[in-house]
């Protein structure tokens, strides 16, 4: 028997009843600059959210329905770190307590707000989905966050669900057909924490159109793709190319970051997924306007690399007993992904 096929014995792709409609992990919300000293609301986890600074530049998430009545507390405004209903006055707390009441001098026990756990790293913010427990907030492997210059972010809706989103980057028979990337050699996978599943493989860049000979001629035709999954909801991509040249001693074609946030769209969790990438470059002194037109032009490729995925996976359907032994990865992935989504993770298991 081929040793393929007597592999993919032990494995079985999971239904799609085995995902939940919201997966248990990180969420990216938005970049810092977006969160100031006024509230903001946002819809996530099917709920209404509100994200204000605190006085010492803290973000902070708590639902907008105010316990009362239900108002909109992203309509409120904020006295001090204390978040003010806008029906009422009520004053919530940083942690989610009511506070103040104006009407009367005792609080029921039981007015709060859920807080759920914030992050802000990089330049952005995230969120954790509403679990008792979460792991840290991860990033790219082996990488500064402040080393690392942003490009604004840009999203796409894609009219499939969010678990099928994170397959492309381990769909390898796909690289070859819109990307026209050669798969060299066979990929490393690992899972390398139990939210966590890495994938790194190095592929040719093969296509004859106007960007691909660009990338060629400055990057070079050898690229190492690393990218981690954490949970479905966060995919972080370090793409290498071998052999770049280097001018000034530098390379800027060398390696660029991508960070992609995949979370169901808020009016349609089960059918379509809201998809925002940031896409980062090293930063380097006293370059930087060079630094921030280079990013940008990156930002510019890689958009265009994701968007026929975004049209090829619009109105996919899945059908776990029509993969073939070719879909190993993705089967392998999937598996993974329906047990990590739903797992409400220890800190302390993190490795």
């Amino acid at each position: 028997m081929n040793p393929t096929v007597q592999s993919l014995s032990a494995i079985s792709a999971p239904p799609a009843s085995a995902f939940p409609e919201w997966p248990v992990g990180w969420y990216h919300i938005g970049e810092s600059r977006q969160f100031t000293a006024r509230p903001v609301g946002l819809d996530l986890f099917g709920r209404r959210l509100v994200c204000f600074r605190t006085s010492g530049g803290a973000p902070v998430v708590l639902d907008a329905r105010c316990w009362h009545m239900g108002a909109d507390l992203s309509a409120g405004t904020l006295a001090g770190d204390r978040l003010v209903c806008p029906f009422h006055g009520w004053r919530y707390g940083v942690s989610g307590t009511c506070e103040h009441i104006p009407g009367q001098v005792e609080i029921p026990a039981s007015a709060r707000q859920q807080k759920y756990c914030a992050a802000e790293l990089a330049g952005q913010v995230f969120i954790h989905s509403p679990a008792s427990n979460e792991y840290p907030l991860p990033f790219f492997v082996d990488t500064d966050p402040a080393d690392l210059l942003p490009a604004p972010p840009f999203e796409f809706i894609i009219g499939c669900p969010w678990w099928l989103v994170g397959t492309n980057g381990f769909d390898l028979q796909h690289f070859s057909g819109p990307h026209h990337r050669r798969l060299m050699g066979s990929p490393a996978v690992e899972t390398t924490h139990p939210a966590a599943r890495r994938i790194v493989a190095t592929f040719e860049v093969c296509g004859r159109d106007w960007r691909d000979r660009l990338t060629r001629q400055f990057a070079g035709s050898h690229v190492t793709m690393d990218a981690t999954v954490w949970s479905g909801t966060l995919a972080f991509v370090i793409a290498r190319f071998h052999d770049a040249p280097a001018w000034d001693g530098h390379s800027p074609c060398a390696t660029s970051y991508g960070m992609t946030a995949i979370s169901p769209l808020a009016s349609a969790p089960q059918e379509k997924s809201r998809v925002r990438v940031t896409v980062f470059r090293h930063r380097r002194n006293g370059l930087g306007f060079l630094d921030r037109l280079d990013v940008r032009i990156k930002r510019s490729f890689i958009r265009a690399f994701l968007k026929p995925d975004t049209v090829l996976l619009d109105g996919a359907q899945y059908h776990p007993e029509r993969l073939i032994a070719a879909d190993h990865q993705v089967m392998q992935y999937l598996s993974w992904l329906s047990a990590a989504s739903r797992k409400q993770i220890l800190p302390e298991e993190t490795t």
